[in-house]
């Protein structure tokens, strides 16, 4: 895939996160290349054999297992000292090796939040963005799994993700339950 490019002025990104991004030391964002001229940016990603995730092509299952799978990516992610409020959590931003939704093969293309949005209010956003084309059972789902990010627990988030992975499992299996 080539490279894409994305600019931003009037913004100003710590230099150890520069650092952390360009020297790919968190395996978890595309690779990227940041010129800086002050306050403006232009941003070189290089997606290499990733692709971009088509959540529209998702069934329920495998949206819930990439909502789970992000959560868990974020939480690597802020091992690096990059928390959520520092970066962009939309669908067009998230890139699988393989096709695979596991947290190994998802990458975030890192693209600073400026409103400095807390991991809640991403998920809400996400989730949100990824409700259309679903029947109506799951976009129930997605509705009560909305409920339970406003409460901002997200180890509520976890389990509920993880009960629904599990149940739709079992019930492809035709394990009661």
């Amino acid at each position: 895939m080539d490279t894409i490019k994305h600019g931003l002025n009037g913004y100003r990104i710590p230099a150890y996160m520069e650092e952390i991004l360009t020297h790919n030391y968190c395996p978890y964002f595309v690779r990227m290349t940041i010129v800086r001229d002050g306050q403006s940016y232009r941003f070189s990603y290089r997606p290499g054999r990733l692709t971009r995730l088509d959540t529209d092509a998702l069934d329920i299952f495998e949206r819930l297992i990439l909502l789970r799978s992000l959560i868990s990516v974020c939480e690597a992610v802020h091992g690096y000292l990059i928390g959520p409020e520092n970066y962009l959590l939309e669908p067009e931003l998230i890139y699988t090796e393989g096709g695979t939704l596991t947290a190994g093969k998802l990458r975030i293309m890192f693209y600073p939040d400026i409103r400095k949005m807390r991991l809640p209010q991403k998920l809400m956003q996400f989730t949100e963005r990824i409700n259309s084309g679903l029947g109506k059972d799951d976009r129930q789902t997605l509705s009560q799994l909305r409920e339970i990010i406003e409460t901002e627990d997200i180890n509520r988030v976890k389990m509920f993700l993880d009960k629904q992975i599990v149940r739709i499992e079992s019930r492809s299996f035709g394990i009661a339950g």
